[in-house]
């Protein structure tokens, strides 16, 4: 087994409740690797009763452990544990320690890889808040969160909200798309995009932003997108180029007949329709419909005023279109 391999298995036992290496598996990591994976706060000694398996028996079974105290101080405790073939069974001290995943470790090595606030947990040992990631010209909250495969996880995706925005991190298993409440954000397994290089947990960048790329790029398709400060703005220039691009010479020609003047009708039309008219646009409209010999004295001005007006109503309908 490899160190590559070992991160690998602390991820998937991250996600797996109840998870446990006893001595035996230890035994088989890498020399050291133990000691650095303390060091580094990402394993913790097990706090749950001691249990440790047979060394006689080839299936290892696991019993529990019986503490013996000695008669003085002098001595130290003997470790003893049933066995169905040989009784009563003497084991080491060192066979009867667990070790676990330390999760608020890990969730506090992601923070760091990722240049974040300290983790602040809201769900201790299942959800932490790592605070606001950069990512592009805008930043998502960040989150990491354990378990959320399981069946007690909706209230955990609850408190990542439904806005589709944010960025969840996860030791290994992802969660069904479909269970999260309103849009479902960038969900990202650490198994797939983290490494440990110098006893440090990395991430692959261009990984991490791929996968929200793919999450922004389903939620778009399923009608869901959550637009930030740059999509709004995005959307309400598309909307005033289309509004510009459909005016026509007929209502640049009635502004003209209502205001008199190219100056007056190019202003009015720029404040009704919320973008930039210029009077030479209004000039032109005039001389070609001159040209056309269509142009006439306006001669119901409120029916111009109704023309013009109309507009607005239009962009509404058009913005409404373009947020779905």
């Amino acid at each position: 087994m490899t160190r590559a391999d070992l991160f690998r298995l602390l991820l998937v036992a991250a996600d797996a409740p109840g998870s446990l290496f006893d001595h035996a598996e230890v035994s088989r990591w890498p020399k050291g690797a133990l000691d650095d994976l303390l060091r580094s706060h990402l394993v913790r000694p097990a706090q749950t009763g001691l249990t440790a398996p047979c060394p006689h028996c080839d299936d290892g079974h696991v019993e529990t452990v019986t503490v013996v105290e000695s008669a003085d101080d002098t001595e130290k405790p003997r470790y003893l544990i049933c066995c169905p073939e040989s009784l009563k069974v003497e084991i080491d001290e060192a066979m009867c320690r667990g070790w676990a995943v330390d999760l608020d470790g890990l969730g506090a090595a992601l923070a760091s890889a990722l240049a974040v606030s300290t983790p602040k947990p809201v769900v201790p040992g299942r959800f932490w808040r790592l605070g606001r990631m950069q990512l592009r010209d805008t930043t998502r909250e960040v989150v990491f969160a354990v378990r959320l495969a399981e069946d007690d996880a909706d209230a955990l995706m609850r408190h990542v909200g439904t806005g589709g925005r944010a960025v969840v991190f996860v030791p290994h298993r992802l969660p069904d798309r479909s269970r999260w409440p309103g849009r479902a954000p960038a969900v990202i397994s650490l198994h797939d995009v983290a490494a440990m290089v110098d006893d440090n947990v990395v991430l692959d960048p261009q990984a991490v932003i791929e996968a929200i790329d793919e999450a922004d790029r389903l939620a778009e398709l399923a009608g869901g997108v959550s637009l930030d400060a740059r999509g709004k703005k995005l959307v309400r220039a598309q909307v005033k180029a289309e509004i510009k691009a459909n005016l026509t010479d007929e209502m640049l020609v009635a502004a003209y007949q209502l205001h008199g003047s190219f100056d007056k009708a190019a202003d009015a039309l720029s404040e009704q329709l919320e973008t930039d008219i210029s009077r030479d646009k209004v000039w032109r409209a005039v001389q070609r419909a001159k040209d056309a010999g269509t142009f006439e004295p306006a001669e119901d001005s409120a029916s111009v005023g109704r023309s013009v007006a109309s507009q607005p109503r239009d962009r509404g309908k058009k913005i409404e279109r373009y947020s779905k």
